[in-house]
Order: C-alpha cells, then structure tokens, then sequence
C-alpha cells in the first residue's frame, strides 16, 4: 500500500473540517447578513451598506482563496494548509476584534429583530466560535503526513 493510501482519512477529515469552516465564515454571513436585518436595514446609511456588502465580497473572496489552498494547491501542503487556516483565523479575529471593541464606536452584536441568543449566547459568538474550533481542529488533524 502507498504512503499516501496509508493515512489519508485523518487528512480527509481535517480538510473537510477545514471546508465547513472556511463555508461557516463566508457564505453564512451572506444568507444572514443579505436581509432587512443588515444590508437593507431601513435605518442604515446607503454607505453604510456599501461596507456591508464590500465587507462580504471579501470574505467569499477570502474563502475562495483557502479553498483553494485546502484542495487544490499540491507544490507545498504544509504552506497550504497554513495559508487556508491563517486566512479563516484573520476573518475570525477580526470578528472579534470587532465584538471586542464594539462599545468603543456604538456597535452591537446584535439587533433587535436579528438571530436570537442561543442556550443564551450570543448566534454570532456561537457560531464563529465553532467555527474557529473546526478551522483549528481540521487543520491539525490536516497536518497528518501533508508532506507525503
């Protein structure tokens, strides 16, 4: 049997973590985020808009680009792998970074009428705290004989 058809579920699984992820953190916030909640929000400034929708086009591109690095790009798995997770980590922390922040210029997590609290937390928290999990948890079962 060949080194690579020795060990290859625990790669496949950790790429297919790292894919939920990576889907997780770009298109869900454009199905959540394309609503009167956000992007059509009566009250929001058409400029305001803009960077809500220049800020999605950027995570989708980024997703694109760590897809790519996840599946396709062979010359240097590790390069790859660490490539896709640093990416999907930048659009996190930078979540964040925001949520963090956000008393300092008026934000919020949440607004009235958006997604409801889940087991009382926070659905954006939630859901990007998962997803940071199986970004991190998919990256390290990934590793798994890459320079095979």
């Amino acid at each position: 049997m060949s080194e690579a058809l020795a060990h290859p579920p625990q790669r496949l699984v950790g790429r297919l973590l790292m894919t939920v992820a990576t889907l997780m953190y770009s298109l869900v916030p454009v199905v959540v985020d394309f609503t009167e909640t956000h992007v059509f929000h009566p009250d929001w400034t058409p400029h305001a808009r803009f960077h809500m929708v220049w800020l999605l086009g950027l995570l989708c591109g980024v997703a694109v680009v760590s897809l790519y690095f996840i599946w396709r790009f062979e010359a240097d798995r590790v390069f790859g792998r660490r490539m896709a997770t640093g990416l999907g980590l930048l659009a996190l922390m930078s979540f964040y970074a925001s949520a963090a922040t956000a008393r300092l210029y008026g934000g919020a997590l949440a607004d009235t009428g958006g997604v409801a609290p889940i087991f009382g937390i926070d659905a954006n928290v939630l859901s990007f705290t998962l997803c940071a999990v199986l970004l991190l948890s998919g990256s390290r079962l990934a590793r798994h004989r890459e320079s095979g």
